[in-house]
């Protein structure tokens, strides 16, 4: 039973009294009951009947959403929106109904494809037993093996739809696709290949990355991408999209450093910068970048030069071209809550006047780093599991304070704490207790740096192993010629 439609009457009246409505009444009968039951006090239902509720309104949903699909294609073939001006099903969709422009086409195309080659789906999805996403899994598959291979994948696809949920299809598309039609599969993937791009723009002092891989791509990427995603260690917090992008760069960083790369102007692939050498020994000032035309502070171009090559250029620096520039400007201290004006003389420069260039050297030679790959084995940062081929050799003091590229002031250092040192989260300095070791201060403390021993500890045997017993006691004979005189 129930009541709040004219008085007390029954379901089974109401669904009598319904059958002889015109669909238009129906559907004002079916939005009154919806009405009634947005307004009904659920609080009172016991356990089953709050599940019987659920499970029944989801269902209708489903069946609700065939009757939709059989208006909309009953509306398309009768081409009402001709006679509109929005002349299209879609549009009359979209202006009427105020639903998406993607969500008009997908109303559109699903409804269409139902009405012309999937009717044994839609009988499914009017008896409820398959939802709209299952339909719109089906619709995509059969967009994509074509009309007259409908017949051949829908029966697969609905004992799918039945027993599983819609990502199954999903996955199941590929599969049938190139069973029905190998050449379109295989047409399919070429035009995605096709479709492939990066762009890349910088937005403020930020670059963003975009890009269309086909399948094989995506898959080539993340192979590549996933073993440098894991954490570094335990007080490793960040997220899964900052992880694949500092894995993105570590694999840019180590093809960069390696030699078989395509060169560009008769060098591999690098960042090439210009540095007046006294603002890099004071750290303060800016640096332009060639790529970007965008300026990053001079103590970037620090860290950058731990591993570098470095040209010395003996230059003049030309006289400024145009007076210089009176800024105005609005200065506040932290003395001085309030900000108070000053007039700077802005000198623009005439540019630089190259006299004579020395020869390119790289702050560590090949040789020094083997012997860093040897004696720390990675990152030295505590508890970082970066290997060699993904660090970089600092100094302990930065070469353009005159410390010296020796062994006892390099230490490799992954990106990631390469660039957390420069920025002064932790610093690396030599241990005075064990030569030839550092120590690392972190927030949580002071700890010894990492060796290639703490990576892979060498095996020793307990004891001494004994020296096998001398089987001839008498002179020993040498069985090899003398060395000629």
């Amino acid at each position: 039973m129930c009541s709040g439609l004219g008085g007390v009457v029954t379901v089974t009246g109401l669904l009598q009294a319904a059958a002889g409505l015109r669909p238009t009444e129906l559907a004002e009968l079916l939005d009154g009951v919806v009405g009634h039951l947005l307004g009904a006090d659920l609080s009172g239902l016991s356990a089953p009947e709050h599940a019987t509720l659920v499970t029944r309104l989801v269902r209708s949903q489903h069946r609700q959403h065939a009757a939709v699909t059989d208006a909309v294609a009953a509306f398309d073939t009768a081409d009402v929106a001709s006679l509109s001006p929005h002349r299209t099903t879609k549009r009359w969709l979209e202006q009427r109904t105020r639903l998406s422009p993607g969500a008009a086409a997908h109303l559109t195309r699903t409804a269409r494809t139902l009405r012309d080659h999937l009717h044994a789906t839609r009988e499914e999805l009017a008896r409820g037993a398959v939802s709209p996403a299952h339909v719109s899994e089906i619709v995509t598959v059969v967009r994509k093996i074509g009309a007259h291979h409908a017949a051949r994948g829908e029966p697969v696809l609905l004992d799918l739809a039945r027993e599983y949920e819609p990502s199954v299809l999903r996955h199941a598309t590929a599969e049938i696709f190139a069973r029905v039609d190998p050449a379109g599969a295989e047409r399919a993937l070429h035009e995605a290949y096709e479709r492939r791009g990066v762009t890349l723009t910088v937005v403020g002092e930020h670059g963003y990355l975009d890009g269309v891989f086909d399948l094989e791509s995506t898959e080539l990427l993340k192979a590549a991408l996933q073993p440098l995603m894991e954490r570094r260690d335990p007080t490793d917090t960040r997220d899964t999209r900052v992880r694949r992008a500092d894995a993105l760069l570590d694999i840019m960083q180590h093809s960069v450093d390696t030699a078989a790369q395509p060169q560009l102007g008769g060098h591999r692939p690098h960042l090439s910068v210009v540095v007046d050498a006294d603002a890099l020994q004071r750290g303060a000032g800016g640096v332009g970048l060639p790529w970007s035309r965008r300026v990053v502070p001079v103590c970037v171009a620090r860290r950058w030069a731990c591993d570098a090559e470095i040209s010395p250029v003996l230059a003049r620096l030309l006289p400024p071209a145009r007076p210089t520039l009176p800024v105005r400007v609005s200065i506040q201290t932290h003395q001085s809550a309030t900000p108070h004006a000053a007039e700077v003389a802005l000198q623009v420069g005439g540019g630089w006047l190259p006299l004579q260039v020395g020869r390119t050297s790289r702050t560590a030679t090949p040789a020094q780093l083997k012997a860093l790959r040897v004696r720390d084995g990675g990152c030295v940062h505590p508890g970082c599991s970066r290997t060699t081929a993904y660090c970089h050799a600092h100094h302990i003091t930065h070469w353009a304070d005159g410390g010296p590229t020796d062994l006892p002031n390099l230490a490799l250092i992954c990106r990631h704490h390469h660039r957390t040192l420069h920025a002064g989260l932790w610093s690396l300095s030599p241990d005075p207790g064990t030569p030839g070791r550092f120590r690392a201060t972190t927030p949580d403390g002071g700890f010894p740096a990492q060796t290639a021993a703490d990576r892979a500890p060498p095996i020793r045997p307990v004891t001494p192993l004994p020296v096998p017993a001398a089987q001839n006691t008498g002179p020993t004979t040498a069985t090899h010629p003398p060395h000629p005189s």
